[in-house]
This record gives C-alpha cells, sequence and structure tokens, in this order.
C-alpha cells in the first residue's frame, strides 16, 4: 500500500480529496498543526492516521520525509521558500509531490480566458509567492527531475462555507437580498469577473495530476469552473434561480463602497481589480480533466447547504 502525506488535509478540498484517495487505495497520513474535524464528516477518518506539525518548525522539512511518503499533497504552502526547502528534503525520496497554488498568479490578463503561461504579473504578496512556486516548480523538474506539479484553484465554494457573493465579496446578506428579491447595488457596470470552483473539483484535479503521474511533473495546471462570471450575470442567475427578478442598480466604484462595510468593499476590490477568467483547457488535454461543477451550481450548492443550515436569512 503507497503512503501518501497530505498536509492540511481537512479543509475544503481535503474533505473531498482524502476519502478518494482512500477509496484509491493509498495510506494517508493528515499533517496538520491540530485536531480540527473535518467540515464533511465522513467514516473514511477513521481509517487516516494524524500526525500534528507546524510548519513554523524549523525541522518541519525533515519530518515530512521521515514519514516516508510515495507522494505528498501540500495544501497549505503560501511562500515559495517553504516549498523550496520542502522540496530539498524530498528530492529523490518521493515519486510525486503537489501543492496549492492560486490563480492569483496572474496579473491583468491579456486575453480570455487566460492559460497558465501567460499574463504572470501578479499584485500583491499572496499571488506573486504564488507564482515563485510555480516557475519553482518547473525549474526543479527541468533541473534536478523533481516531480512536482502545482494546481492554481479560483475561488474555492464548498458546502459549510460562505461562498463569493456578486458583489465580490463574502457578506452572506447578498443573497438573502436576491432571495426577497430586494434591489441590489453593484460596483461599476457589474461586468467584472469572478471564477468561483467548487472544491471537489479542485481535488478532481490533484487526483488527475496523481493519477497521470509523470505526464504532470513540472507543471501547473488551473483548477476553475468551466466559464468565468460576470458580477451582474452572477446576481440575475442567483436571482432566477429562487424565482426572483434581479432588481440590479449600479455606482461608480468610489461610491458604491461607501454605502457597504469596509470589509466588504476592501474584499471586492480584490477580486474585480483581477477579474480573473481562467482557461482550463491545458487540464483537459494534460489530464483529461473537465470540471464536475458549473460556477453557478457550485454557488448553488454552497448556499442550499446555509439555507438548510439557517445561516442565510
Amino acid at each position: 500500500m503507497k503512503r501518501i502525506v497530505i498536509i492540511g488535509g481537512k479543509g475544503r478540498v481535503g474533505s473531498y480529496l482524502v476519502p478518494q484517495l482512500v477509496a484509491d487505495g493509498y495510506l494517508v497520513l493528515n499533517v496538520s498543526r491540530g485536531q480540527t474535524e473535518p467540515p464533511r464528516p465522513d467514516r473514511v477518518w477513521q481509517q487516516v492516521e494524524q500526525v500534528v506539525l507546524d510548519r513554523k518548525q524549523d525541522d518541519f522539512p525533515q519530518h515530512i520525509a521521515a514519514l516516508h511518503p510515495d507522494a505528498v499533497i501540500d495544501m497549505v504552502c503560501f511562500k515559495a521558500d517553504d516549498m523550496l526547502r520542502l522540496a530539498d528534503a524530498l528530492q529523490d525520496q518521493v515519486g510525486h509531490y503537489l501543492v496549492c497554488g492560486s490563480i492569483w498568479m496572474h496579473g491583468p490578463s491579456e486575453t480570455v480566458p487566460c492559460p497558465e503561461h501567460l499574463s504572470r504579473t501578479p499584485t500583491g504578496v499572496y499571488g506573486q509567492e504564488k507564482l515563485k512556486m510555480d516557475d519553482a516548480v518547473q525549474q526543479l523538474f527541468a533541473q534536478k527531475g523533481f516531480p512536482g506539479t502545482i494546481v492554481h484553484p479560483g475561488h474555492i465554494v464548498a458546502e459549510g462555507f460562505r461562498p463569493i457573493n456578486p458583489q465580490g465579496n463574502f457578506n452572506p446578506q447578498v443573497f438573502s437580498d436576491l432571495r426577497r428579491g430586494q434591489p441590489l447595488v453593484l460596483p461599476n457596470l457589474g461586468m467584472e469577473t469572478l471564477h468561483p470552483v467548487h472544491a471537489a473539483d479542485v481535488a478532481g484535479v490533484f487526483l488527475a495530476s496523481l493519477r497521470i503521474g509523470s505526464v504532470s511533473f513540472g507543471q501547473g495546471f488551473h483548477a476553475v469552473a468551466p466559464a468565468a462570471v460576470t458580477l451582474s450575470g452572477y446576481a440575475r442567475s442567483m436571482a432566477a434561480w429562487v424565482g426572483q427578478e434581479a432588481r440590479r442598480r449600479f455606482l461608480p466604484f468610489d461610491e458604491w463602497a461607501k454605502a457597504v462595510p469596509e470589509a466588504d468593499a476592501a474584499a471586492t476590490l480584490e477580486h474585480i481589480s483581477r477579474s480573473p477568467n481562467a482557461s482550463m483547457d491545458k487540464a483537459r488535454h494534460l489530464l483529461g480533466f473537465v470540471p464536475r461543477f458549473a460556477a453557478f451550481e457550485a454557488v448553488q450548492a454552497a448556499v442550499t447547504w446555509l439555507i438548510d443550515h439557517g445561516q442565510l436569512a
């Protein structure tokens, strides 16, 4: 039985990924800082060995290598230096290393949908680090034959979590207003884009990369829904889903921001300033992977969970 270590496997993506790894016959070891419960309870977790480690430990890479994994899936790496330290410890010791990146490695798109190799001019430290990680995965394979793969999710959506809303932030009141047929004010003309993805499809790209093996070495792959959505189209679709007509109004961003909480305005600006629209062609051609959830379907699943659990007015 092959051993696979997943670092941070109890999150949104891990709750879909870990059960499938067990079903595929892996002996799964989940590494985390504590004993938190996964968001999707499953009896399969009784078969998963829990390892308590903190990435801040200086000898964290050596501890991972000492678990003697055949493969490592790293869900919670945010700095290129941390990834490089771990890769160095795993060199010639592991058959496959898969790490989570982000579509925020891209800057403003030159063409849409944007492929992995274009628009690599991110804004903000988070995206810049994810780009460095992507570059390092390519370089490590080219120079040392290190079997690395990086997966770049969009806005991850899952049951049990508040999804990004049609304003580009995480305030659930937006969904409540749409359900009641209330007017919804959107920034600018509502034509900026979001690119959600269901956590199950992010897990699917990791699994497809793991299963195909060497074809994915030194490669980065987007993990997003088949198509991005505009803020305006998102609002219309979510209103229609509950039998309402979207009563959309529009204001220039600076005016719009004065009427919403400061944190919501900041989150919206973070998203619409990037307006991601990522291509899934590479994952389809090299991995044979096609997302199961359209963007609206992913969000509707998350909103349904909020309604069923009394978390949406």
